[in-house]
């Protein structure tokens, strides 16, 4: 049984073509009429469907109920389809992506410095990949990586674990079985700093052993450590690599089929490559196969601002396809969508119950905008929700009851975000200032104020009287002398 997650949408790069089309058709002296305007867009729309096909419209592809998938959108952390993806699968060759990234930590900044090869390479199985490099061959370790990872060389891999081995211990003597041996345990510890709960690493080069395994989940991280180094985002992307040893010439032709072109094919004469499993945004990483791992991919791409990598674990030769659809689908369906403003900021709420010199409103933010890819079809699903720390604040109708005094940057709550209700993403929210929650003291500034309006309320009272007063007493004393003069006219006559 297969299971498909069907999403799908029309490529606006494959509408514009469309219009494209159909205008030069228009401006056509055939086509100046209304019917024939018509007849034009119906021969544009045979036209889209026969040169442009199918890939118009982009469908997460079907993959086995024993297939381990995970596709995560690298800024956003955002997970773009899983399956199976923590659950402990062979990686095969996929391991020297692991290989790589320790091996970055010890000689990024000399990655021309010259290694010599030795005896290690003898170590290895005979049905193992092999980038052929000998004992007393001198490679930098630029040109070692690119036979690590373009050839899938398990020779290459046991050359960089017991060189770097040698340069953890700080001992150049140290023999081989006993260097690479320290490198795997610094693989082993990488994938505890890298929170890995589900790794574990037998050798350098992932040829099957029942104690070496890791997740899908587990290899999307490494992949995503690895690609942030520039040499090796340049290394993955090459189709082929030639160099000149002392055992011969060589020449490295890449495994992962997502970057080799109809145009790369003169290159890579006598390889399996086509050039139909190619992929314009494709940008690496590393192939992987035995007989119980099956076939396995980690992959990554980058279209515009989106950058993503992926991991696909125990396919079967739909491996391209499945890797195709995931990066098309994701290119094509999914947009990016902002829960928080390009400052970080939230939302501002109102407070209660806080010191009187403070502000009433709080600003929460994530400190930097925090953004999400989703599928345009499925946009109107998702929703958010304010979750505040209830020992920290009590809802009180549209403010917020302040329970404790909350300082500058402290987190104080997460905004989740939720796809039909389920949650899907939780973004940490802080303050933007220290805010203290009402104490005695306030309670005591306020009795004060009150006693200071009511006592001035009560001194305005008294002096309002007091004018009245003085006011009726001397309109009294105007009315006298009149009433006298009044007595004295009625005398005289």
């Amino acid at each position: 049984m297969r299971r498909c997650i069907k999403m799908r949408s029309v490529s606006l790069e494959m509408k514009k073509k469309f219009v494209k089309i159909r205008n030069s058709l228009m401006n056509l002296h055939l086509f100046k009429n209304n019917r024939n305007k018509l007849l034009a867009s119906i021969c544009c729309a045979v036209l889209s469907i026969l040169f442009i096909g199918n890939s118009v419209f982009a469908a997460m592809p079907a993959f086995n109920n024993d297939e381990a998938v995970c596709a995560v959108e690298v800024n956003t952390g955002d997970v773009i389809v899983e399956q199976n993806a923590h659950q402990k699968m062979y990686p095969a060759s996929t391991t020297k992506t692991m290989t790589a990234l320790v091996a970055m930590h010890y000689v990024q900044n000399k990655l021309d410095q010259k290694v010599t090869v030795g005896n290690e390479v003898n170590e290895i199985s005979g049905d193992s990949s092999k980038a052929d490099i000998r004992k007393g061959d001198v490679l930098t370790w630029r040109q070692l990586l690119y036979g690590l990872l373009l050839p899938s060389g398990n020779d290459a891999a046991m050359t960089i674990a017991a060189n770097v081995g040698r340069l953890d211990a700080k001992d150049s003597k140290l023999s081989a079985d006993a260097a690479i041996k320290r490198f795997v345990s610094l693989m082993n510890k990488e994938a505890k700093t890298l929170n890995l709960e589900d790794t574990h690493f037998v050798n350098p080069h992932g040829y099957h052993d029942d104690n070496h395994y890791t997740t899908a989940a587990d290899l999307v991280k490494i992949g995503t450590q690895l690609m942030k180094y520039k040499a090796i985002d340049k290394i993955v992307m090459q189709p082929v690599y030639t160099c000149h040893l002392k055992s011969g010439d060589k020449k490295w032709i890449n495994t992962n089929a997502l970057i080799i072109s109809t145009k790369d094919l003169p290159l890579v004469t006598g390889s399996s490559h086509d050039g139909k499993k190619y992929n314009p945004y494709a940008t690496g990483v590393k192939t992987g196969h035995t007989d119980k791992a099956g076939h396995c991919l980690v992959f990554s791409s980058k279209y515009k601002n989106k950058s993503m990598v992926a991991v696909i674990l125990h396919s079967d030769n739909n491996i391209w396809s499945q890797a195709n659809g995931i990066i098309n689908t994701f290119d094509i369906d999914y947009s990016k969508v902002n829960w928080t403003k390009k400052d970080g900021t939230y939302k501002t709420i109102r407070l209660k119950n806080v010191r009187i010199a403070n502000s009433k409103q709080l600003t929460l933010t994530s400190k930097k905008q925090v953004s999400s890819y989703i599928d345009k079809n499925q946009k109107d699903q998702y929703t958010t929700k304010l979750k505040l720390n209830q020992s920290l604040f009590e809802r009180d109708g549209d403010a917020y009851k302040l329970l404790q005094t909350v300082k500058a940057n402290q987190k104080v709550g997460t905004l989740l975000v939720q796809n039909n209700n389920k949650t899907v993403k939780h973004i940490s929210l802080y303050t933007t200032k220290t805010i203290h929650r009402r104490g005695f003291v306030d309670y005591l500034l306020i009795i004060l104020i009150i006693l200071v309006v009511a006592f001035l309320i009560f001194r305005y009272y008294q002096v309002q009287q007091i004018k009245k007063g003085r006011a009726r007493a001397k309109a009294r004393r105007k009315k006298r002398p009149s009433n006298s003069n009044n007595r004295k006219r009625q005398v005289n006559r």
